[in-house]
């Protein structure tokens, strides 16, 4: 696969395969390397048949002196040519790493992707669209194999992971260097990924040579057949595991875990309904580890009445009842429910105003806006969660939606969700606050005197 048609229908396939659209807005991460810059010349001939719009970004990490001006030099130039928007950056990412006690490489990638996404935000750009290959693809994978990784490691690296657009993880290195020949694509070489001191870059320049060359020609590609293999595996346990966890766990005043019903599954359920829990309650799984795991696994299955088993932050308490989980960072939760008068709510504890008003405000941005039913203007309020809470998502044509089931589904820790400041009229969640937007679906048409107005800034 050399010729420019193959890298073409590859990157055509992936956006048909993975549902985005050819009037997306894509925010193309080029570094200046043969990747980056081919995956933007191929997709700059892609908008001639489309109407995807392209914007390029560019970070200079302040690693690598002169070598890194020109990378930014030729990027912007290349862009120019193109016709295509760019922005450039300079970061000092191994003075920002220092601080933070953090590796150049981790520090790296939390810069570039924070920063990638403010600038997507800004743009309104649906996806940032990095240039990752078979190569890298398998690179990751063992990587994550010799971290200890569990099968969410195995995945590797995600053709769509939310926001982030992979659409060359089918081509190899060879391919896309074949292409920039043929193509007379310009780019330079980034000599720091030749630098072995990096662990990723001792698997790309040896480990995986010697694969190759001893065990297996064709390694590479075995490798990202794997990836791909687990890769669907993962996704229905996912959704298996999400589907278990509404079964076995409950939420009200306290947090309880039906032991009964846990005991009843395989131990492969048993186990990612654990990680599910922890990243549920805490917010990630960083601090998770297997053996923790299996501890708590084997207490749930043997532990006695009115015994205790802490992990990693939670608190495990077994009674005649279930398990009840509560975290060992528990917040006084709010309980105040504060009625939203027409005018101007300044709201000290949530630190918020909430602006109510007949009519439209000119000019006036806010974290969210809302048209409302003028008969809501008397009944809001801005308060906690309660039992019963259902929002209507855009797109569900005004069917209701659980608020636990969003909560679920977005991975807010149970920690963040006590103190969520929601604005409400009875059960029903108009808006929250770090929500994906939701618009509410009237039923019938509303006219434009039937309307209220609700603005919601921070403080």
């Amino acid at each position: 696969m050399s010729n420019r048609y193959d890298v073409y229908s590859t990157i055509q396939q992936s956006i048909k395969q993975n549902g985005l659209s050819n009037t997306d807005h894509f925010l193309v991460a080029v570094s200046g390397g043969v990747d980056s810059m081919v995956m933007l010349a191929a997709l700059k001939q892609l908008t001639c048949n489309s109407s995807i719009k392209l914007t390029a970004v560019h970070l200079d990490h302040m690693y690598r002196g002169d070598a890194a001006i020109n990378d930014a030099h030729l990027v912007r130039g290349y862009c120019h040519s193109l016709g295509i928007a760019c922005h450039v950056y300079r970061r000092p990412v191994a003075d920002m790493a220092n601080k933070a006690n953090k590796s150049f490489e981790e520090m790296a990638r939390i810069v570039r992707y924070r920063l990638f996404r403010t600038l997507k935000y800004a743009i309104k750009a649906n996806y940032i669209v990095t240039a990752h290959h078979q190569d890298d693809l398998a690179e990751s994978v063992l990587l994550h194999l010799m971290r200890g990784s569990g099968i969410a490691g195995l995945v590797g690296i995600k053709p769509l992971d939310q926001d982030l657009f992979r659409p060359l993880l089918k081509l190899t290195k060879l391919e896309i260097e074949n292409f920039a020949k043929a193509n007379k694509v310009p780019y330079n070489d980034d000599v720091s990924n030749d630098d072995t001191y990096f662990l990723r870059n001792k698997i790309r320049h040896q480990l995986i040579p010697q694969l190759a060359r001893d065990y297996n020609r064709a390694i590479v590609n075995q490798l990202a057949q794997l990836s791909d293999i687990v890769r669907f595996e993962s996704d229905y346990l996912t959704v298996d595991t999400a589907a278990f966890f509404d079964e076995v766990v409950t939420f009200g005043d306290e947090i309880i875990l039906d032991v009964d019903l846990y005991k009843q599954v395989h131990i492969a359920r048993r186990r990612r309904l654990i990680r599910h829990l922890y990243s549920v309650l805490t917010g990630s799984n960083y601090n998770l580890a297997y053996k923790h795991v299996v501890i708590i696994d084997d207490w749930l299955l043997d532990g006695a009445t009115n015994s205790r088993q802490s992990l990693a932050g939670l608190n495990f308490f077994m009674d005649r009842n279930g398990v009840q989980i509560t975290l060992e960072t528990d917040k006084r939760v709010k309980t105040d429910s504060f009625q939203l008068l027409e005018g101007v709510n300044t709201l000290q504890d949530y630190r918020l105003n909430v602006i109510i008003s007949d009519k439209p405000l000119k000019n006036k941005r806010a974290l969210a806006v809302l048209a409302l039913p003028s008969d809501y203007k008397g009944r809001l309020v801005l308060r906690n969660r309660q039992a019963g809470d259902y929002l209507r998502l855009k797109g569900l044509k005004g069917k209701k939606k659980s608020l636990k089931k969003l909560l679920n589904e977005q991975a807010i820790a149970i920690a963040e969700r006590a103190n969520l400041p929601l604005l409400a009229c009875g059960s029903e969640i108009l808006w929250g606050k770090g929500l994906r937007k939701t618009i509410y679906q009237q039923m019938g048409a509303i006219k434009s005197d039937d309307i209220c107005y609700v603005y919601i800034d921070e403080m």
